[in-house]
């Protein structure tokens, strides 16, 4: 189940909780199982194959066909008759990127915050290091985003994702760059 899951988009946490993408969900309420899922705000639940059939609106039996199809199986030697939907749904799209964008940008305003006492000049004269004029000239930029994608109407949230799509993937690669080069630096420092 975790697999698929993730396979069709969502990302689960630590604790095995993803946003729901059958519900309009801000609180991370489906709860995924190694053989089975559920919702603790909308109630739906089921195993692997319930989870693809309800996400992609397609028959129980289309869903197991496309697992098979996904993940290579092997339990049909027939080709399908019919082709299954191999896309997410706009909307469950759209929910992965509120989701996502909302973690971003939570942990880079972090960082920034970080960044601003960490590399702050100690006197007058100090040369600035890059990190302390990015915390400066960006911390406005990120938390106005923030503040709308946590905050917003849906209207305004729906916005942000045509208009800021490419800025927030950016940011996410940024952010895993930076993530691997702190993990570089304390394997060298052992």
């Amino acid at each position: 189940m975790p697999d698929a899951a993730r396979f069709y988009g969502l990302e689960i946490n630590r604790a095995g909780f993803a946003a729901c993408p059958f519900h309009p969900d801000k609180t991370s309420s489906l709860k995924i199982y190694e053989d089975h899922y559920y919702c603790f705000g909308c109630g739906a639940h089921g195993d692997v194959t319930d989870f693809t059939a309800r996400l992609f609106s397609i028959s129980q039996y289309d869903a197991a066909r496309k697992l098979n199809a996904d993940f290579g199986l092997g339990l049909a030697k027939q080709a399908p008759s019919v082709p299954v939907k191999q896309t997410v749904s706009p909307e469950v799209a759209y929910r992965n990127w509120l989701h996502s964008a909302e973690r971003i940008l939570n942990d880079y305003l972090n960082m920034l915050c970080r960044w601003q006492r960490y590399y702050a000049p100690k006197t007058p004269g100090e040369e600035q290091h890059p990190y302390f004029v990015e915390s400066l000239t960006k911390m406005e930029q990120y938390r106005y985003l923030y503040e709308q994608i946590r905050f917003g109407t849906d209207a305004e949230k729906r916005r942000l994702y045509l208009t800021e799509h490419e800025t927030l993937s950016k940011l996410a690669e940024r952010m895993k760059q930076l993530t691997a080069a702190k993990s570089t630096v304390k394997r060298k420092a052992i």
